[in-house]
């Protein structure tokens, strides 16, 4: 229902209604926080990734894998290497969008060569969310229930 009465802005922060630079701070700071959080972990698993005995070039590979640098279908499109109308779904599956975390983890040609061999190797691995748990995971780091390997 319409009324006549003038619209007026209302600060949602604060109880009143009214911007304080306080309550501004505050949100900003919580992101902040939030945000150095998740920086800490990914922080974390880069500084013991070049701390590995990796071949240098597995180490190189992994650092561009976690960055997101890996020339996937996502990738060339935003440097606009593939052409505008070109079909950004992975070249395996065809599921789904061809980005990193899709091709080296969920993407379903990948993960059955990968539960193959954990098969022929006599464990489970549940698929983690993102390279950064996987990575985790395998390193022997990760404290989230759940994310470790079982043996079967």
């Amino acid at each position: 229902m319409r009324t006549q009465e003038d619209d007026v802005w209302r600060w949602r922060l604060e109880e009143e209604g009214r911007f304080t630079v306080k309550s501004m701070y505050k949100k900003l700071e919580g992101l902040l926080l939030e945000a150095r959080s998740v920086m800490d972990d990914q922080g974390r698993v880069f500084l013991n990734l070049w701390k590995s005995k990796a071949p240098s070039k597995v180490v190189a590979f992994s650092w561009k894998l976690l960055h997101g640098r890996i020339p996937t279908k996502v990738n060339l499109s935003y440097r606009h290497v593939l052409p505008l109308e070109a079909s950004l779904n992975c070249v395996l599956c065809e599921g789904n969008i061809e980005s990193t975390n899709h091709l080296f983890i969920h993407c379903v040609f990948a993960r059955g060569v990968s539960d193959g061999l954990f098969s022929w190797l006599g464990f489970y691995f549940p698929s983690p969310p993102n390279l950064f748990i996987h990575w985790e995971c395998w390193n022997g780091n990760s404290t989230k229930k759940g994310s470790v390997m079982a043996t079967g």
